[in-house]
Order: structure tokens, then sequence, then C-alpha cells
């Protein structure tokens, strides 16, 4: 299997850090109903799970960063993302992002390079597109 990560259709893979960039989760969404009952036997009732993607990115130009942070920004209804999810192989869902940070790496002639990019993706919903 080839890894790819992509958002809204453009490649990042090249820039997620090597053996921690790429943190895979999965949620458990219960009804409101769920928990211990008086013989402290768990019923958790899932109705449906969440996925959280964390990323960690760079080096990357100045211009691919802007890219992403707009890419990463492009919808109320969320982000389509390419992934490799460890129940469903490659896919594509839908995420919406909470937050990203990052660093300007190094300012040399030939631009700006960022690095330590970080960011958490949380799936909209269950269903791959």
């Amino acid at each position: 299997m080839v890894g790819v990560f992509k958002i809204n259709g453009r490649d990042y893979s090249k820039y997620i850090k090597q053996k921690t960039g790429l943190g895979w989760g999965r949620d458990n969404t219960n009804d409101s109903d769920a928990g211990r009952d008086l013989a402290e036997t768990m019923h958790t009732m899932v109705t449906s799970h969440q996925r959280t993607l964390s990323l960690k990115m760079g080096p990357m130009p100045f211009e691919v960063a802007m890219q992403l942070e707009a890419d990463l920004e492009a919808g109320d209804d969320g982000v389509e993302v390419e992934y490799p999810d460890l129940k469903d192989g490659i896919c594509k869902r839908l995420f919406y992002n909470t937050s990203i940070d990052a660093a300007m790496e190094q300012f040399t002639e030939d631009g700006i390079q960022v690095d330590d990019i970080a960011f958490t993706l949380i799936s909209v919903k269950e269903a791959t597109l």
C-alpha cells in the first residue's frame, strides 16, 4: 500500500515528518444513556465513531505552507482528506481543522522555509467519500 496524504486534492505526503508525523485515533461517540448500571457493568451504547488525525509537517516552502493554511480553512462543511485509515485503508473523509501552529524555520535568498507545522483534524462524519 502506497502512503498518501491529500487535503482538497493537494498532495502533502512528502512534508509529513517521519515516524511521528501522522497520528491516528478513533473515539466512540456514545448515547446519552451510556454508562454503568447498578451491577457496575459498562454499557457503551456506541452511536458512531470519530477519527482524529494529528499532523506534524515540514520543512516546506512558505508558499506551500500558505496553500496548506488555505486548504485547512477551506469550508464550513469540512475539507476532503485522503489518508491511511487503520480500519478502511486509504480512504477519503470530511474533516474539520481546530488550529494550526508553525515556525518560520529559515530566511534565505531563495525564500522562507516553514517547519514544525502542527494541526489536528477531526472527522465531520463516519462515512467515507
